[in-house]
């Protein structure tokens, strides 16, 4: 069960990978609002249904940061260049 779950969260993390380099590319330093991050890139696994990744809505400031800059697990990093300083402390501010 444990290595099933592994197996599916490390496909999602490819599948969010390849599908968010398309808007990635365009979107370096043209956000409009963390809601729009959210919506374009986190959602795609952190949505709570059925959610590849945990629901990350209230999670702490730091952890979000942390997260977006280094990854975690399945979930990839992210460069400066694709999501920014303002558009991550947007995102950390919708989250909240």
């Amino acid at each position: 069960m444990k290595s099933s779950r592994h197996a599916a969260l490390a496909i999602g993390g490819l599948a969010l990978a390849f599908a968010s380099n398309a808007v990635l590319a365009d979107s370096a330093g043209k956000w409009t609002s963390g809601k729009e991050v959210y919506d374009k890139v986190c959602g795609y696994c952190h949505e709570p249904n059925p959610g590849l990744g945990p629901n990350i809505k209230g999670a702490h400031p730091r952890d979000v940061r942390e997260r977006v800059r280094q990854g975690h697990r399945a979930m990839p990093s992210f460069r400066q260049s694709e999501i920014d300083e303002q558009a991550l402390a947007q995102l950390i501010d919708f989250l909240k």
